[in-house]
């Protein structure tokens, strides 16, 4: 199970990744959104199973981690304030429940992808 684990938080890292230089809030997050709507599991990674009944490969809280870290690395829209602290530049008016209502759609999506067989 491990492999299939990495290799779908690779997947998500990559998909948020790409977009990194989009200087738009709303593009970027619909982007993003497209990305993972497009995201196919049994095609990118080589003998995909879907795991068995309601579990995941990448729990809820992992993918909370993985997406929070890699949203907030976009340089166009966000800034570093202190070690691993993102807050969005002034010229953005992104509340902190924008950025968490923003992953929660992410892992909805990612949630039935992982489990779509």
């Amino acid at each position: 199970m491990t492999s299939f684990n990495l290799k779908i938080e690779g997947i998500i890292y990559h998909n948020i990744f790409t977009e990194r230089n989009i200087m738009d809030w709303n593009e970027y997050k619909n982007s993003i959104m497209n990305n993972f709507d497009n995201i196919n599991f049994t095609e990118k990674i080589e003998n995909y199973v879907p795991p068995p009944g309601r579990s995941l490969y990448t729990t809820r809280p992992r993918m909370r981690i993985i997406l929070y870290d890699s949203i907030v690395i976009n340089k166009k829209i966000f800034k570093e304030v202190r070690y691993n602290s993102y807050q969005p530049k002034e010229q953005f008016n992104i509340k902190d429940s924008d950025i968490f209502d923003f992953i929660e759609e992410c892992i909805k999506i990612l949630v039935k992808k992982q489990q779509l067989k």
